[in-house]
């Protein structure tokens, strides 16, 4: 079971969290397309792009299908990154011998190692120390940096290149040494190297069919691109991504044109409408990219393209984010935003809209069905629905996940329409209550409540729409008082609709009711009303009851954070209110004898602020950083993810009072508790000067805060006249702060 809405600390500000019903499974996650054209950020749950590099795992699956897939792809592994050019050296020598002997143990159980050992691979072995030898020159990082190349190296390394080359008869093996050969030219920032041993080497090379065709292309263009031939280096580019998956993300991210003069030279290159498309699906998928003109193209070229499904899907969501329930969501986007995409919006609606009507792309119903949510983000309730449900009829039974999807906009579709009648509400929750998707899935529940807020705020029922949008821990860090009454108004409202019993009813079934009195009894206790206080504990139930504090306690040290392991003077907020009303009343009786009353007021008023032990009394969350504002004549402050602030009880004025009374009326009859009693104000006195507009104290500094002298009378006051009192040395050794100040 979900936790109810109004239970303290569950769901929050719903207003702050991203709503969206775009089924993204519809995706063909298995496509290596998907990053790119959708957007890192948007499937980052997805698709998981921390998985070993793809360039590795191609590079090994190649070698393993070199040697008919009987070496194992660890052992392939292990051999081309993990051993140095000794081990490889020896593995030759080993290769080498009329007579078997073993490699060294490193390489002993390699299947790799055995393969090439038993065939005499002399030829592969002797590349694979080379492409070793290069591997320093060629990789960014710790290595990199651990051993700069030195181009007078990395061209001895070329030339070496050269010559193993015109030695090696494999066009395998002869591929491989041309690609380290612009590699290292690449590193070098030889650019004009790079084209040069592309044009000399590459036509003396029998074609084959390899990986390195397209990461030998990948250097192409980046050397292209680095000496001004941009456009050809961006085409070049293009193909890389199209074909070749693990160096696609290398090659997207390299793909740059910046002005449609570059555009349409780069079109200019291509040989097939398949590369025109994929220069289209690339162009498309960049941010701010003129998306919607990129998928005419793209579908005009291929309607069929596997990019076009994903471009509209990342459309989609683009416009989601703006449009979905933007009359209604607080904290969407401005008007102006929204107006400056309208536009945008209706022209990709009427675009899917042909596109679903030709019926030339893979998945018609994909788009007939997203051409419906897209009227319902422009607003267009009934279009949503009736083609929502002609998209229905046209998806086969088998199609699950589209099925879904057009469940999902439609249940969308109902929440976005729904008004504020009670028996329609009710209808509709209903309905809601039996659909599994709106059971597996929170953001229509969020829009839901979201929606109601809005219609019942706009009817004037204020407990109902907060219930909505927030839940009763946001409301505790600072209750409003008019709101408290609504609430506990709704709770005993005698004939409920559905939904109004089940806002007010808690995980445990029992109403709110008695939560809000607690917060009623707080608000009351933060602002020193005992006697409105205890009338609101009085009605909270023994779970409210159970957390005790210690506001009696004299301890010289302030230690708000400190629980006691006894329970000796522990009470909770009933019995607190209950006992300070009683010691008033036993204050007023005493006359002359009050200063014990008057000396326990003092600490139930100061201990239950934000500088004593006990300030969770009336206080929901005491929080540090009101320190860094608490000198700004203000006692709510501002507080992450909840708009109504954190009130905190600051004022120590009231507890200043009544110690001085105590103080005061024990001076002639005990000097010790007059002096504990003075203490007390002096600690009051310097809270006053944190909260005053004087306060220059950063919390923190190693120093005492230097007080004006109307905020240390009272530090004084103990060292004039009891500086004979025990207390005083007590004081002196248990407090530094005292000690700091009686000396000066």
């Amino acid at each position: 079971m979900r936790p109810a809405k109004s239970d303290c600390g569950t769901l929050g500000n719903r207003a702050a969290q991203h709503i969206s019903f775009v089924h993204l499974d519809l995706l063909a996650w298995q496509s290596d397309y998907a990053p790119y054209l959708m957007g890192y950020q948007v499937i980052e749950n997805y698709y998981n792009m921390s998985q070993r590099d793809p360039q590795e795992n191609d590079n090994i699956g190649e070698w393993r299908g070199r040697f008919c897939d009987t070496p194992d792809s660890s052992d392939i592994e292990d051999l081309l990154f993990d051993t140095d050019i000794a081990e490889l050296a020896d593995l030759r020598e080993a290769a080498s011998s009329k007579k078997k002997r073993d490699v060294e143990y490193i390489l002993k159980e390699n299947t790799f190692a055995q393969v090439l050992q038993q065939n005499r691979c002399i030829e592969t072995i002797d590349y694979l120390i080379f492409a070793k030898s290069c591997e320093p020159y060629c990789m960014k990082g710790d290595k990199w940096d651990a051993k700069k190349p030195l181009n007078a190296d990395m061209s001895g390394l070329i030339a070496r290149g050269n010559t193993e080359f015109r030695r090696t008869k494999s066009p395998f093996l002869r591929m491989r040494y041309f690609y380290q050969m612009l590699r290292l030219a690449h590193y070098a920032k030889d650019y004009a190297m790079v084209l040069k041993i592309w044009d000399e080497f590459l036509p003396k090379i029998e074609r084959t069919q390899t990986i390195i065709n397209y990461w030998a292309l990948g250097h192409r263009a980046g050397a292209l691109k680095a000496l001004g031939r941009r456009s050809e280096a961006a085409y070049l580019f293009a193909v890389v991504f199209r074909y070749c998956p693990s160096k696609r993300k290398q090659a997207f991210e390299s793909f740059d044109i910046k002005t449609d003069a570059e555009w349409l030279e780069c079109l200019g290159f291509c040989k097939s409408p398949q590369e025109r498309a994929a220069l289209y699906a690339i162009r498309a998928s960049y941010n701010n990219a003129r998306a919607l003109d990129d998928m005419y193209e793209l579908y005009k070229l291929d309607p069929t393209n596997e990019h076009l499904d994903m471009l509209l899907i990342r459309e989609t969501l683009r416009l989601e984010k703006v449009f979905l329930g933007h009359d209604f969501r607080r904290g969407r986007y401005d008007r102006a935003t929204i107006l400056k995409t309208l536009d945008y919006l209706a022209r990709l609606r009427a675009f899917v809209g042909g596109v679903a009507n030709q019926n030339r792309v893979k998945k018609p119903a994909l788009w007939r069905t997203t051409e419906g949510y897209l009227a319902l983000l422009a607003g267009d309730m009934r279009g949503s629905l009736a083609t929502l449900y002609q998209a229905e009829k046209l998806t086969p039974p088998e199609d699950r996940l589209l099925l879904e999807q057009i469940e999902n906009y439609t249940l969308a579709a109902r929440i976005i329409g729904l008004q504020t009648s009670d028996i329609l509400v009710d209808s509709v929750l209903t309905t809601l209550r039996t659909s599994n998707a709106y059971a597996s899935d929170e953001d229509f529940e969020r829009l839901l409540y979201e929606k109601l807020g809005v219609l019942y705020r706009q009817r004037g029922d204020n407990g109902t729409a907060f219930l909505c949008e927030y839940s009763l821990g946001e409301l505790e860090k600072n209750p409003s008082l008019a709101l408290l009454d609504d609430l506990i108004t709704l709770s005993r409202k005698p004939n409920k609709t559905l939904f109004e019993k089940e806002l007010t009813t808690r995980g445990d079934s029992m109403t709110i009711e008695t939560d809000i009195w607690d917060l009623k009894g707080r608000y009351h206790l933060a602002r020193f009303q005992f006697e409105a206080a205890a009338n609101a504990f009085e009605k909270t139930d023994e779970r409210r009851r159970v957390k005790r504090f210690s506001p009696f306690s004299d301890n010289l040290k302030d230690c708000v954070n400190c629980l006691r392991s006894d329970t000796v003077g522990l009470v909770n907020r009933l019995t607190f209110t209950r006992t300070m009303l009683s010691l008033e009343y036993d204050s007023k009786a005493a006359l002359d004898k009050a200063a014990p009353y008057y000396y326990k007021l003092g600490l139930g008023y100061y201990n239950m602020t934000f500088f004593g032990n006990s300030s969770g009394l009336a206080d929901a969350y005491r929080s540090g950083k009101s320190w860094e504002n608490i000198n700004q004549g203000k006692n709510v402050f501002t507080v992450r993810n909840n708009p109504f602030g954190n009130m905190e009880v600051i004022d120590c004025a009231i507890a200043l009072s009544y110690f001085e009374k105590a103080r005061q009326l024990w001076w002639n009859t005990d000097k010790e508790m007059s002096a504990r009693a003075a203490f007390w104000a002096a600690k009051c006195q310097e809270n006053l000067f944190y909260i005053s507009a004087e306060n220059r104290y950063r919390v923190g500094s190693r120093l005492a805060p230097d007080l004006p002298p109307q905020y240390r009378s009272y530090f004084d006051l103990l060292k004039n006249h009891y500086g004979d009192t025990k207390f005083f040395g007590q004081a002196r050794t248990e407090c530094k702060y005292f000690d700091f100040y009686v000396r000066r």
